[in-house]
């Protein structure tokens, strides 16, 4: 019995690395398809007038009507970061919308962070991490009037993310629970703005990855598990931006 749950807590492992390796070298692809049409994804979001802080890039928002997904980029902090992307999705048709995750962004597009707003923050319809998580991982800009790669972006960079953002909610959720007062007091807390941020360097992570999934190809020799494809080829360019 052990024996089968180690090779089904492997093939689990296993299956998670290429579904990581697959998404980031995508993401990847379509981060660098925006920047040759637009010259960094900061200007496809907010096109090539002077970005002015705290506006919403595009003003009324990109909405998908298919998936409830909406987003928009504006800039109002301090420091390394150009600006942020804040996604939102409805629990359901209808439905008010809830704050899922918001994405810093350095002057080049290069992710920075990935963080948490408090409700009072957002106004939000505010759910706890695991239906937040579910809606993150049906969340899409694919029909809305975003860019396409660089909603193709989005969408693979949080299929990348997704074990990150997985517990960057639960931290959010724990630091909420431990602030010592009750949820609905701690949601509305002003000194309490982001209960949870993950510094993150995209292009690290990306080499970490494809690193253990070339391991792996190696150790393996043998057919039972895909060979990288050609997704692999694109995965060295971050590194000089």
């Amino acid at each position: 019995m052990r024996r089968l749950q180690a090779c089904w807590l492997l093939r689990c492992s296993l299956m998670l690395l290429r579904q990581r390796y697959q998404a980031g070298c995508r993401s990847l692809r379509h981060w660098l398809l925006v920047n040759q049409r637009h010259g960094s994804l900061v200007r496809a979001c907010t096109g090539d007038s002077v970005v002015l802080a705290e506006r919403h890039y595009p003003e009324d928002d990109w909405r998908d009507l298919l998936s409830g997904g909406q987003a928009y980029y504006h800039c109002h902090r301090p420091g390394d970061e150009h600006g942020h992307l804040h996604l939102f999705m409805p629990a359901e048709p209808g439905a008010e919308l809830t704050h899922l995750l918001g994405i810093g962004l350095d002057p080049r597009g290069l992710p920075l962070s990935l963080f948490t707003l408090n409700r009072w923050v957002a106004n939000d319809a505010w759910l706890a991490a695991e239906p937040t998580f579910a809606l993150v991982q049906r969340f899409s800009l694919a029909a809305s009037d975003a860019d396409r790669h660089a909603s193709a972006w989005l969408d693979q960079f949080l299929r990348f993310y997704r074990p990150m953002i997985w517990h960057l909610l639960l931290d959010r959720d724990r630091v909420l629970a431990d602030s010592g007062c009750s949820l609905e007091q701690a949601l509305e807390n002003r000194d309490l703005e982001i209960p949870s941020q993950l510094p993150i360097d995209w292009g690290a992570d990306l080499d970490d990855v494809q690193q253990q999934w070339r391991s792996h190809g190696e150790k393996l020799r043998s057919g039972t598990v895909a060979s990288p494809s050609r997704d692999g080829a694109v995965c060295a360019d971050l590194r000089d931006r």
